[in-house]
């Protein structure tokens, strides 16, 4: 039941991302999913709820698979991190508000992402970790290069919700004893 919601949890934060992502221009920097929280805080609050929650349940649900309890204080930093970005304004004729949301927004991303990293690196899955320590270089530089775009932002996200789906609904490997 636990492998089914991972799944639907994904897919409706993927809908829900894609839908509010739409608002704004995918390619642009007034795309971005902050300048479109300035016109729909409303909307952008939600979108931070529920991509938190589908990244940290199912995180969670693959720690669980560990005897390793570190993740729920990332988690816990990560939650703080998107309360700041949701809470603040991308407006920097608000200086406070926009060092608190750009801080915000970089420690949930930083965290949850290294987080999903070190899920993989621990349970041994080396594909996936490849995979995601490309996809977090490859997004770094593409915000270097672009700025902030809705496709770029969204990029480490769809991707984390794909590869802890993999994760989550694999089939342990059963050990073998030897007498």
């Amino acid at each position: 039941m636990k492998k089914f919601f991972c799944i639907l949890l994904s897919i409706v934060a993927t809908v829900y991302s894609v839908c509010y992502a739409s608002i704004g221009n995918f390619q642009g920097n007034d795309g971005a999913l902050s300048k479109i929280g300035l016109r729909h805080p409303v909307l952008f609050a939600l979108w931070g709820g529920i991509t938190y929650i589908a990244l940290a349940f199912n995180i969670a649900i693959g720690f669980r698979k560990t005897k390793y309890k570190f993740y729920i204080a990332l988690l816990a930093v990560s939650l703080i991190g998107m309360l700041l970005t949701i809470c603040f304004d991308f407006d920097y004729s608000k200086h406070t508000e926009y060092i608190l949301h750009c801080a915000g927004s970089l420690s949930f991303s930083a965290i949850m992402g290294i987080t999903v990293f070190l899920l993989f690196l621990l349970c041994k899955s080396y594909i996936l970790s490849g995979f995601c320590a490309a996809i977090l270089i490859i997004d770094l530089v593409l915000l270097i290069i672009y700025k902030e775009t809705a496709l770029i932002e969204l990029l480490p996200i769809f991707s984390g919700y794909i590869m802890l789906c993999i994760h989550n609904t694999k089939k342990e490997k059963k050990a073998i004893e030897i007498k």
